[in-house]
């Protein structure tokens, strides 16, 4: 069962939804990675209309742009994103970046999916040293995004 997208004709959520919304946004977002219902709750699915949103898939495919071209970049950082496995990945991201882009939709796991591999210290993004598991992350979102 393919799951709900949710879309902001769905509901009109109240102010303490949105500000719960908010502060559980990782919470959310774990919890929509791992496949639950985007519309079983309101906060959830006003994080999942959020993630779906032309906004926030304009930001990440920045985002991801970002990332594509990382290893050119000079860095004086000590933490960020690992330069090989974004340099293995280059394509990968560019064409994700271009799927967040186009009109097709995409579901919430997926965005979901994504925010967590670029805002957490402990995904490949950060710690895969020659790309590999990048590029399995990489494809875990890209299906998710389209189921």
């Amino acid at each position: 069962m393919a799951p709900t997208i949710a879309t902001h004709e769905t509901f009109t959520p109240t102010i303490s939804t949105r500000l719960s919304a908010r502060l559980k946004r990782r919470t959310l977002d774990q919890e929509l990675s791992r496949g639950a219902d985007p519309c079983g709750t309101p906060v959830r699915a006003l994080r999942a209309t959020e993630l779906t949103g032309t906004q926030v898939r304009y930001r990440t495919a920045e985002q991801l742009e970002q990332l594509a071209t990382f290893h050119d970049q000079p860095h004086v950082a000590r933490f960020g994103p690992r330069r090989a496995a974004a340099e293995v990945n280059q394509d990968r991201l560019a064409r994700l970046a271009q799927r967040l882009r186009d009109d097709r939709p995409v579901a919430a796991r997926g965005m979901a999916s994504l925010s967590l591999a670029l805002s957490d210290g402990t995904s490949p993004v950060y710690n895969d040293r020659d790309g590999r598991a990048l590029a399995e992350e990489l494809e875990r979102v890209d299906a998710a995004l389209a189921a």
